[in-house]
């Protein structure tokens, strides 16, 4: 087995060549083996990731809606050490010592609990609200990964996008990478909320098949649905942020451009990657081309994902994920080959991911060993030679476009407007149409930087419109939208509530939330966006918790506390987005 690991070091250096352009070097580092777990592990990580000469990690920070940093949302992963936000001491390590390394924070979407048990901490998302759940054909609730959220259910698709923002918000992240960002088959996504909804939509009754097309293409938004408003959210936030998602490729590989549909991540689990590549909500696709060369069928799967992916990137970056776990050294460095040479059309991905950084390799040594086996690390170092930086993005370092995004509201009671449609007009002419989603929201990414108008309107509810919107290239404006008549003040400033008699109904817009709101028996402090003022809302109904920099909606009743002070009573808030 020695023997093995020589040869594998004499193929790196003759594979190797000179590379001084930018390409993704990069590993996915999970966070049930150790990686991250201690200082010393983060530490041995980043020794290991540089002597390799990647110049990325994807590590991941969300399991099974749990943390391995300091979340208010979610419970603290039990794997790690206590007290120590892996995620800070990762990214200070990274970034400011040499080569510097790109921290991307792997977020596993759906899965929330494996099947064999239930979470034991009050504060997870399945004791806070179990109906969050995805369902099969039958009522089964145990999908292959354990239990799940549902994307039709709009309470977890928000749920999923705050755990997500308020990571962006506040860690010195460089991206965000989305596993599991789909269903689990074509025989899940029956929760009742999205089943009634679906029904609601299409004026259908009953529970449609799983093969039924209009069903599946449902699911399909669903699951794109939240890419978008993650994307849209995020980047407005941090426009240099990249986004990122591990996806499907089971099977043989496309034939051709047409042959996507027919393949499993767009037909059976509803992750059309595709599709988010054209509508740029992705910045970077990495297929999890995981399979072993040496079986040479498998070989040529591994050969037609990757040439696929190099001829259809859609202007964004394509980067190769290699299942090194099931291949020889000597066999993954054949895959890294074949996924830097270009496409018999002339086209080439921009890098490559490896799984895993702890399952280096799927021959063992002498005493069986598969995991962190150090002449992995070093072939790779020797194959790559030097550190390079990784690919730019011209449309966030030099945007000539922007995000126009927003919420739709009815005015009455704040709910959502599920399925509005939102036209975008420039200069008189329709440039994209939108759906809203089941939280209101909606988005049109990319827009070329300009003014634009647009119109609101649902069945039953007059038409909203609004004008002069000014786009601006590599930022993102936010819109609530109401429709129908609330019948209630609307406030500007909160200095102005004085003058308002208790009793007056008031409705507020765009307010910040002032430090985090985590129970509801407690007071909500809101604040103007760009002054000091606050006031107390006493929120009447259960919502999902809120946190320091959120913009919401607020309608309730005025009314003035014993010691003098306005407050806002039997409020109803609705989340907006961040600020």
């Amino acid at each position: 087995m020695r023997y093995g690991w020589a040869l594998a070091a004499g193929m790196a250096m003759m594979l190797a060549t000179t590379y001084t352009q930018a390409e993704f070097r990069g590993f996915w580092v999970d966070g049930f083996n150790q990686g991250f777990h201690t200082p010393e592990q983060v530490d041995t990580l980043l020794q290991r990731v540089r002597a390799a000469k990647m110049n990325a990690v994807i590590v991941q920070m969300r399991k099974r809606g749990d943390a391995h940093y300091a979340s208010p949302l979610e419970p603290f992963a039990t794997q790690q050490q206590a007290g120590f936000d892996a995620l800070a001491y990762l990214i200070e390590k990274a970034h400011n010592e040499t080569p510097r390394v790109e921290v991307h924070v792997w977020v596993n979407s759906h899965p929330l609990w494996p099947g064999s048990g239930w979470p034991s901490d009050p504060k997870h998302i399945l004791n806070r609200y179990p109906e969050i759940q995805t369902e099969d054909y039958d009522g089964k609730r145990v999908t292959e990964v354990g239990y799940g959220g549902d994307w039709g259910h709009p309470l977890y698709h928000e749920w999923f996008t705050r755990v997500v923002l308020d990571i962006v918000r506040r860690y010195d992240i460089d991206g965000i990478h989305f596993d599991y960002i789909r269903y689990t088959g074509e025989r899940w996504g029956y929760n009742p909320v999205s089943l009634e909804r679906f029904n609601r939509r299409y004026g259908r009754t009953g529970k449609p098949e799983p093969t039924d097309p209009l069903w599946k293409q449902w699911r399909r938004d669903q699951v794109t649905a939240v890419v978008r408003k993650i994307y849209a959210q995020a980047t407005a936030l941090k426009p240099k942020l990249k986004v990122s998602a591990a996806l499907i490729t089971w099977g043989d590989g496309p034939q051709n451009t047409d042959d996507w549909v027919n393949r499993s991540a767009y037909r059976a689990v509803f992750q059309d990657w595709q599709g988010w590549l054209k509508e740029g909500i992705l910045d970077m696709a990495i297929p999890m081309v995981y399979y072993n060369e040496a079986n040479p069928r498998y070989a040529e799967f591994f050969r037609r994902w990757a040439t696929f992916l190099k001829d259809h990137q859609h202007g964004r970056i394509g980067i190769v994920g290699i299942g090194n776990y099931l291949n020889s050294v000597e066999n993954t460095l054949q895959q890294i080959e074949f996924a830097r040479a270009p496409s018999p059309s002339g086209n080439r991905v921009y890098g490559v991911n490896f799984f895993s950084y702890a399952a280096t390799t799927g021959v063992g040594t002498e005493e069986g060993a598969r995991l962190y086996q150090e002449p992995f690390y070093a072939a790779l170092g020797e194959y790559f030679k030097e550190w390079v930086p990784t690919p730019p993005m011209p449309w966030k370092h030099a945007p000539t476009a922007g995000h126009l995004m927003g919420t739709v509201l009815n005015a009455a009671d704040l709910t959502p407007v599920d399925g509005a449609t939102v036209e975008v007009y420039q200069a008189g002419s329709l440039v994209r149409t939108l759906t809203a989603d089941g939280n209101g929201f909606f988005a049109a990414v990319h827009l070329p930087a300009g003014v634009y108008s647009l119109i609101a309107r649902v069945e039953g509810m007059p038409a909203q419109q609004l004008s002069s919107i000014w786009v601006t290239a590599g930022m993102g404006v936010n819109l609530p939208i109401l429709l129908g008549d609330s019948e209630t003040v609307s406030v500007r400033r909160l200095e102005s509530l004085a003058s308002f008699p208790d009793g007056t109904p008031v409705l507020l817009i765009g307010k910040v939330v002032a430090q985090d709101w985590l129970a509801p028996d407690q007071p909500l402090i809101v604040r103007d966006a760009l002054s000091d003022a606050t006031i107390e809302v006493q929120v009447s109904a259960p919502a999902l918790p809120l946190l320091r920099g959120d913009r919401v909606a607020v309608k309730g009743i005025l009314r003035t506390g014993m010691d003098g002070k306005k407050t806002i009573k039997d409020a109803t808030v609705r989340w907006l987005g961040v600020l």
